[in-house]
């Protein structure tokens, strides 16, 4: 289990400021993120955007090093070694 909220994440809009928010199991609301609100309100909502597809791409990314990391080769590997990074900062390592 990793330890971030459990997705699917959802964005909201209040006024001047997106939320990122999960719905917990107990049917609870957490907000996961505040974006805003600032006078660059194309660029809120794409933070907002890019932060609630965060599970879904973290979910993928995990997915596709399973699948294809067995395809590994030396012309791909800087594509691997992205992902890997990429997972371990989200990750926290």
């Amino acid at each position: 289990m990793t330890a971030h909220t459990p997705g699917p994440w959802n964005r909201q809009k209040s006024y001047a400021t997106f939320y990122v928010e999960a719905r917990l199991p107990d049917g609870l609301i957490q907000e996961v993120a505040a974006i805003g609100p600032t006078q660059h309100t194309e660029q809120q909502e794409a933070n907002a955007k890019l932060i609630a597809a965060a599970p879904d791409l973290l979910a993928a990314l995990n997915a596709m090093m399973t699948h294809m990391g067995m395809d590994e080769d030396e012309w791909n590997k800087p594509t691997f070694d992205q992902a890997r990074s990429a997972i371990a900062k989200a990750m926290g390592d």
